[in-house]
């Protein structure tokens, strides 16, 4: 939907066209998956597929959700809607440190897929916090929004990283992030090619593995950060241990802890060379980089699914595609292609009807559209 439609139709139900409102993007991740809750890096990008949100002040605190087409109200959380955790996790940690605020109505909505893989969960959080700071003139810095919109989402049950939350709050148009998850820094590489499109393929399927199968990944990442510091006392995170030190910690580990380690290795290693194929347009490489990164996440990390091997394996055949792969924590979501520009649309047309013979239905094929982070949208006129 355009954003336009989305902010009048906020500005309709808070029955203003005064209300605050924000947009908060998805984001798509080039390379660099399941690397940020093991401190390493990655190069993810915002996209303006969003969540918009309108807040203006209420006699009591309402949520809205446009899409689901229902509503919470904090003080009743017998009747909680599965998308409220995110605002509750909000809320409970701002609370807990001290935060307050006057009583609001909220209205939310977007054309962000659920559970796509493109982190409408990190954009309701990011998004809300934000807004929520504004309105009530909290005078929270973005640095520490940032870092409470983390601390917020695990509320969710999810143990996952900080990769999200960075991207969404920092996001800039025509350009990804490359993030260095040990400190949280980032420098901006540019990706806007007018030669190549990156496609989002959405499987519109997410298994039930996908939450508790995330989480034992990162439990087991844990688990063996733990064999790794009785060698070497000195290790914070995965990310630090190089190919010697990997070798003699393989010894101690199971044969699928051994491939998680390695594969969390080579990842990082990908993302350097990615970054360097992104800086000299060699979109061949970058396209093989996306290929290697899949095949690594299928057999090493072993968090792929039948529907995401089949798209991938569709543009290594295709012949037109440079590259692709899955994105998000697996079982489901969402695969991100690198194309020419020019087989954009016979491509999307060619992947869509592949998809549905094998599945029986249609995907979403999308072309990622980069954008900016978190920011205030000006009311538009009814």
């Amino acid at each position: 939907m355009d954003p336009l439609k989305y902010i009048i139709q906020v500005q309709k139900t808070l029955a203003t066209q005064n209300a605050l409102i924000f947009q908060a993007p998805g984001r798509i991740n080039i390379i660099g998956e399941h690397t940020d809750y093991n401190q390493g890096l990655c190069i993810p990008a915002a996209i303006d597929k969003s969540i918009y949100f309108g807040i203006t002040p209420s006699h009591e605190t309402e949520i809205i959700s446009l899409d689901q087409n229902n509503n919470w109200f904090p003080k009743q959380d017998k009747r909680m809607p599965d998308w409220a955790i995110y605002f509750k996790g909000v809320m409970d940690l701002l609370k807990q440190k001290g935060y307050s605020w006057p009583y609001f109505k909220l209205v939310f909505g977007g054309d962000l897929p659920i559970g796509a893989g493109l982190s409408s969960s990190s954009a309701i959080t990011c998004g809300f916090i934000s807004i929520l700071n504004e309105f009530a003139e909290l005078n929270i810095s973005k640095e520490k929004l940032t870092s409470l919109a983390v601390q917020a989402e695990k509320a969710s049950g999810l143990d996952g990283g900080m990769m999200d939350q960075i991207c969404i709050m920092n996001g800039k148009k025509d350009h990804a992030l490359m993030i260095d998850c040990s400190n949280w820094k980032y420098i901006y590489l540019p990706i806007s090619f007018p030669d190549v499109s990156w496609l989002v393929v959405d499987t519109k399927v997410k298994h039930k593995l996908v939450d508790t199968e995330y989480n034992s990944r990162s439990t087991s990442c844990r688990e063996i950060l733990q064999t790794a510091k009785q060698m070497f006392h000195e290790m914070n995170s995965l990310s630090q241990l190089d190919e010697n030190m990997i070798s003699k910690i393989k010894s101690q580990l199971s044969k699928g802890k051994s491939e998680m380690l390695q594969y969390i290795f080579d990842e990082n290693m990908r993302v350097i060379r990615m970054e360097d194929a992104i800086n000299h347009s060699d979109f061949n490489s970058m396209g093989n980089l996306l290929f290697e990164g899949h095949d690594g996440l299928r057999k090493q990390y072993q968090v792929s699914c039948e529907e995401l091997d089949f798209l991938v394996d569709y543009a290594k055949h295709n012949g037109s595609a440079y590259g692709a792969r899955m994105m998000g924590g697996g079982f489901g979501g969402s695969t991100l292609h690198l194309i020419p520009q020019s087989t954009k649309q016979n491509y999307q047309i060619g992947i869509a009807n592949a998809y549905k013979n094998r599945f029986g239905f249609y995907p979403e094929v999308f072309e990622a559209v980069t954008c900016d982070g978190v920011h205030e949208e000006r009311g538009k006129e009814q």
